[in-house]
């Protein structure tokens, strides 16, 4: 019985896809479809940077463009790891870890390299599995993250409970800019893709204990632990919105992406729900106010 090696490939936990030294995608793994929801026919022929995958690094530089992995590797036959955020079909963001090795000729020469990539998510006890079962009842219906009664839950016993330094606790409300712009120009199911895309790119990049939510229309909210200062929580934000910002979805051969205004705000001494959420929606308005795509942190 004869084996392919593409067979084995295609069934190895993980993406799996190799390049010609034009980096051209010659090979593409069904978890490499699963991980990036692109189907095989839809990039095998075209090269990794034709609005496909789109690595960008934590700073939201595109590394098809400046420091990309594969590339490097094609040049100078080294392996490679790296933690990127690869473009999924549906436009968000996606975490992954990526090997790079490279391919060679009988006579030792580079013709290509091989990316292996897996997604860097955090393994779930059985207990962590349960308790997201009994929580469907706080997902939201388009986005399928926390929705407003889940944050509006959390918030209540954060205040309730006395054992809890409530000093390194941040929230923060965030806004699309232009959002009408959108649905008044591309319909409203382009709209819904955008707020997914955004969702998805939250859900994917916040740190674990963090939580992102859906308030409602197209403002989400966050809840962001162990903040000890200002700077740490711009810090973490600037990531995000860096990551958002280089979000897109492809539409009859255009590519459109959006961007957010910020708010934060750390929970203080005398705050009430009330008080924590109105700073943090003033400040998401102050952001507008300075011509969007900004974070102000008050």
């Amino acid at each position: 019985m004869k084996i392919e090696i593409k067979d084995i490939l295609d069934n190895l936990f993980g993406g799996v896809y190799y390049v010609d030294k034009n980096r051209k995608i010659e090979y593409w793994n069904k978890d490499a479809e699963r991980i990036t929801g692109f189907s095989r026919e839809e990039v095998i022929g075209k090269h990794c940077h034709d609005n496909i995958l789109q690595h960008v690094d934590e700073a939201g530089i595109n590394l098809c463009q400046n420091g990309c992995p594969l590339h490097a590797t094609i040049n100078d036959g080294e392996k490679r790891e790296a933690m990127v955020y690869l473009h999924h079909k549906e436009g968000h963001r996606v975490p992954v870890i990526v090997r790079v090795v490279p391919l060679k000729n009988e006579k030792d020469e580079i013709i290509g390299a091989v990316e292996l990539f897996f997604e860097n998510i955090k393994v779930q006890s059985l207990e962590e599995k349960i308790n997201e079962l009994k929580k469907e009842n706080y997902k939201d219906e388009l986005t399928k993250i926390n929705n407003r009664k889940f944050l509006e839950e959390i918030l209540t016993e954060i205040f309730s409970r006395k054992n809890i330094n409530k000093n390194n606790i941040a929230f923060c409300f965030l806004d699309v800019d232009d959002f009408k712009f959108i649905n008044d120009n591309y319909g409203h199911l382009i709209g819904d893709k955008i707020l997914s895309m955004i969702a998805n790119t939250l859900k994917s990049n916040v740190r674990p204990a963090d939580k992102a939510f859906r308030w409602g229309g197209d403002e989400f909210a966050l809840i962001l632990f162990d903040i000890e200062t200002n700077n740490q929580l711009h810090e973490l934000l600037t990531r995000l919105k860096l990551l958002i910002n280089d979000s897109f979805i492809n539409y009859k051969q255009e590519k459109l992406n959006v961007t957010m205004s910020f708010g934060a705000t750390k929970i203080r001494k005398d705050d009430t729900i009330n008080s924590l959420t109105k700073r943090s929606d003033d400040n998401m308005y102050e952001s507008k106010k300075k011509g969007k795509d900004v974070i102000t942190v008050n």
